[in-house]
């Protein structure tokens, strides 16, 4: 990888994980996805993917509540690269799509990868605690109102400012 765009993908990583850090006072309402989703718009798939997995380890790692457990931290950082690919992968609909429909798009991606990246953590924390809880059980209480809600709500609203915002300002700097 050229060092030009490492320092590039170090840039969009470390802004990533400054904007998680920014909205971690507001519960289960972030940024950090939407930033990352965009990244990978920007960027493509595979280096989307690395930011994603990137900034969500450090972001977790390093969080002042403490790391989560082993199997939540991996669910995490998974969910995450997942959301960066996604960026990648919708970028032509969203890079060519008028200002509706790159809202209409970011915000649905925003909703079902938020619910994507909910179902991968309840699930890591059934097999963290998986004596004591069925995983149906852990499941329903971690998507049960109103914290997942307020997820993918946050995510949706999100996704749909941040991303056709940053999609016009890198278009009208040549930069996409």
């Amino acid at each position: 990888m050229p060092t030009r765009t490492l320092v590039h993908t170090a840039l969009l990583v470390a802004l990533c994980v400054a904007v998680g850090y920014a909205g971690a006072a507001i519960p289960n309402v972030e940024l950090i996805s939407a930033s990352v989703f965009a990244s990978g718009v920007w960027v493509g798939a595979r280096r989307g993917a690395a930011i994603g997995a990137l900034a969500e380890a450090l972001y977790s790692g390093f969080n002042p509540y403490g790391v989560a457990p082993p199997p939540l931290y991996a669910a995490q950082v998974l969910g995450f690269t997942l959301i960066g690919a996604t960026g990648g992968f919708a970028a032509p609909v969203v890079r060519r799509g008028r200002w509706g429909s790159q809202i209409a798009v970011a915000s649905s991606l925003g909703f079902v990868l938020t619910l994507v990246y909910d179902v991968l953590t309840n699930l890591a924390v059934w097999v963290t605690v998986r004596e004591s809880s069925s995983w149906m059980a852990i499941l329903a209480g971690g998507l049960s109102f109103p914290f997942p809600l307020a997820h993918a709500l946050g995510n949706t609203l999100g996704f749909g400012v941040v991303v056709p915002a940053v999609t016009r300002a890198l278009r009208r700097r040549g930069a996409l």
